[in-house]
């Protein structure tokens, strides 16, 4: 029988480790993303709360063009007349829990104020592993955006800026 060289064998051995650990890691890492692709719009803020994570994304539903943005939004908002894009904005917020799973029975609320409509107090609706609204940010500058989300007996509130240009 033919020996292995040692350098061989050592290279053998660093691939078959790095397959593991790239294999392991990219299964560990599926839990905790937060960024996966069935999420339609721009990621404009991320937070933890009592250990849950919540990402928010904003789509201008006047520049649908993709299909996973109209199905997403529940449709053709063209069709449902002027009044319907009077709130071309629509944010959702996916919350994650303490085991990385996605939340999907909660009461949640938002609570935004700036721009031309003053305050807008909006409770969403589950939607595509999230909560969803659509709301008007038409007007460019700074709005502050509060959520109130209820899960079982946990309270989660959260707060931030953000500026609509």
């Amino acid at each position: 029988m033919k020996k292995i060289s040692l350098p061989i064998m050592c290279l053998v051995t660093l691939a078959a480790a790095l397959v593991f650990f790239a294999t392991t890691a990219s299964a560990m890492d599926d839990g905790h993303d937060m960024h996966t692709s069935d999420r339609v719009g721009k990621l404009f803020h991320e937070s933890m709360q009592k250990g849950y994570m919540l990402a928010y994304y904003l789509m201008d539903l006047r520049d649908q063009g993709d299909d996973k943005a109209a199905d997403h939004s529940s449709g053709d908002h063209a069709s449902h007349g002027e009044k319907q894009m009077d709130k071309p904005h629509h944010i959702m917020v996916y919350i994650m829990d303490k085991d990385h799973k996605p939340v999907t029975d909660a009461k949640v609320g938002f609570l935004i104020n700036g721009g031309d409509k003053g305050t807008q107090k909006i409770m969403a609706m589950y939607m595509g592993q999230g909560f969803g609204i659509t709301a008007d940010m038409q007007a460019k500058g700074g709005y502050e955006i509060a959520l109130k989300a209820v899960i079982g007996d946990v309270t989660l509130m959260d707060r931030f800026s953000h500026e609509m240009n």
